[in-house]
């Protein structure tokens, strides 16, 4: 017999998406993956195929969670302002530091800000209006709910945030071909930035550390002595290096294990 409600967690990179599906008990259902091109389009028609195939609750009142990765994601750290008191008035000071940082527009992109203590730094992500709209319109078609939209350097935050005890230190969200890197100091995110990444076969110390410093110079932030690693696409457990002190999470989410699919 079929569970009466399912929750799902669909999680987006840039060469593949995977579907996980679980009983309100926490069992896992199905696991699945679909390989795609860096379109919008490819990612989609993906997600629609995993949909297709997977089970379904009951009640017909199943849920699901859309984590995006790189390179769908875009970040910014955003300086305390006093003036802004409402999330919308943070979120149009977001697009003027995105449009700044990247170069091009904002005025097509979903953004959304962290909330943050008072007088501290907040978290900025974007992804396409167009894209997030079309996949919400594909979960409404598949009567589906949508439960939340979240970017994966939130949800390796979140899910590892009891385990970073240093006050100071860099999160390295470790994908097939970007990293996420983000600088914590003084109780807050203060920097935050994805990166496009090649890890050398037999390099890989050596390729995490230049990734930490090449993030760090690119935003501005001072170089930690621990850095914190976790990913749902590679196992990093065995990282020793003489500049950084690297510690090992475990996954980025807790349903996407490297290397683990079931049918």
């Amino acid at each position: 017999m079929s569970p009466l409600l399912i929750k799902h967690h669909a999680c987006f990179g840039k060469q593949r998406v995977r579907l996980s599906s679980l009983s309100l008990s926490g069992e896992v259902l199905s696991r699945r993956r679909g390989t795609i091109d860096p379109s919008p389009d490819v990612l989609v028609s993906r997600l629609q195929d995993l949909l297709s195939n997977t089970p379904r609750g009951n009640l017909g009142m199943d849920q699901i969670k859309l984590i995006f990765g790189s390179p769908w994601v875009r970040y910014a750290c955003l300086p305390w302002q006093d003036a802004l008191n409402k999330d919308i008035d943070w979120e149009n000071y977001a697009r003027i530091v995105l449009s700044q940082q990247y170069g091009v527009s904002a005025d097509n992109w979903r953004v959304r800000v962290s909330a943050g203590d008072y007088g501290k730094p907040r978290v900025a992500a974007a992804i396409e209006e167009g894209l997030y709209q079309t996949i919400a319109e594909l979960c409404r078609s598949s009567k589906l709910k949508l439960a939340e939209v979240e970017p994966l350097f939130t949800t390796a935050a979140n899910q590892h945030r009891r385990a970073m005890k240093y006050p100071e230190h860099a999160l390295m969200v470790v994908e097939t071909s970007h990293a996420i890197v983000g600088f914590y100091r003084e109780n807050a995110w203060q920097g935050v930035i994805a990166l496009p990444i090649q890890l050398e076969a037999g390099e890989t110390t050596r390729s995490l550390s230049a990734i930490v410093r090449e993030a760090a110079v690119l935003s501005g932030q001072f170089l930690p002595e621990h850095i914190y690693l976790t990913s749902s696409d590679i196992t990093l457990s065995s990282i020793k290096s003489a500049d950084f002190d690297f510690e090992w999470l475990g996954a980025a989410h807790p349903q996407f294990i490297a290397g683990e699919v079931h049918a």
